[in-house]
């Protein structure tokens, strides 16, 4: 059923349709009603795609995440869509995983759908492909980014100040007494290197010494957690504190070391990264760096909002952590 039936069906014109569904208010009672009587006994669907080419806009966005999985961009990316549906968007979920074709297979599919913007979640998704195709297909529409910048004139991103949080965990150690602090870290994006950088000059700030044995690499997961500990254990690196690369990863690492005896945070004190609902319910309760992603979430859909709607905003914003203090350390 097209426009053109329902007038017919209706008794009323062509404009006067259109009026009603697009929810203009110049239409007497009596028409509406004759207009919405039709729409409703033949179950009308207004086509969206002929709506965009009107309106040039599909009032729809999409959201790249490598892996919904992960606690901190499932968070954030429900949040994202949480908010992007109270201002009258729809949202499109993209889980790319970490092949950087794949990620930018599904920026292709976002421009082919005519999204009129895109959020990407997480640094990992900053790497020289995505930034080829956002200049190639995104050439203009906004796009806000997570941990991630390019310096593209429709690029906008908020940045959780990790390193920041890596000096909140260093000095927390270190008031309590802990002095040989490993530092646990996931991928390799230029946010985990900051975060390196800032743990060489925390434990330098309080005289402290690191080596290259001090920092482990690991993907993020439980089971990276315990073997991470495996490590530190196997062999036989001289530590007394961690500083996991989240709270699912610091959370393996606890439960390996209870596996060998050790006493959390008596022998090993051990803090996490996010404040995941795991880092609650962990034996000790965890203490962790906390990257507020529903605050991240909330902000990254007003930001992609405000640039759509015409509002001038800044290309960069910074968000703080704080520390939460439970009994891992």
């Amino acid at each position: 059923m097209n426009i053109y039936d329902i007038a017919r069906e209706s008794g009323v014109s062509i404009s006067t349709v259109s009026r009603v569904m697009n929810g203009h208010t110049n239409v007497s009672a009596e028409k509406r009603n004759k207009v919405l009587s039709v729409l409703a006994k033949n179950n009308y669907v207004s086509s969206g795609i002929a709506k965009s080419l009107v309106l040039r806009s599909t009032n729809t966005v999409g959201i790249l995440t490598v892996d919904i999985r992960h606690l901190h961009y499932a968070n954030i990316a429900y949040t994202i869509e949480q908010e992007m549906s109270l201002r009258g968007y729809n949202v499109i979920l993209c889980n790319t995983g970490e092949h950087d074709e794949e990620k930018a297979k599904y920026i292709k599919v976002l421009a082919e759908k005519q999204v009129d913007g895109m959020i990407l979640v997480g640094s990992i998704l900053s790497t020289p492909l995505i930034h080829d195709a956002i200049k190639r297909y995104f050439p203009s529409k906004p796009v806000v980014m997570f941990n991630s910048n390019f310096k593209l004139p429709n690029v906008y991103d908020i940045c959780s100040n990790e390193s920041a949080g890596i000096k909140l965990a260093i000095d927390h150690l270190v008031e309590r007494g802990y002095s040989k602090i490993v530092l646990v870290i996931d991928y390799r994006t230029w946010v985990a290197e900051d975060k390196i950088e800032r743990y060489k000059r925390g434990l330098a700030e309080h005289g402290l010494p690191w080596s290259k044995d001090s920092i482990i690499r690991v993907s993020s997961g439980f089971e990276n957690g315990q073997n991470a500990a495996q490590v530190l254990l196997q062999r036989g690196i001289a530590f007394d504190s961690i500083i996991g690369c989240d709270d699912v990863t610091a959370i393996g690492m606890v439960k390996e070391f209870a596996a060998h005896g050790l006493r959390i945070p008596d022998d090993v004190g051990i803090i996490g990264f996010n404040n995941s609902v795991f880092s609650q319910v962990s034996t000790p309760p965890l203490t962790v760096v906390d990257n507020k992603s529903s605050t991240v979430g909330t902000s990254l859909a007003r930001l992609l909002t405000d640039v759509l709607q015409g509002r001038d905003v800044p290309h960069s914003t910074s968000v703080y952590p704080e520390l939460v203090i439970r009994g891992s350390v």
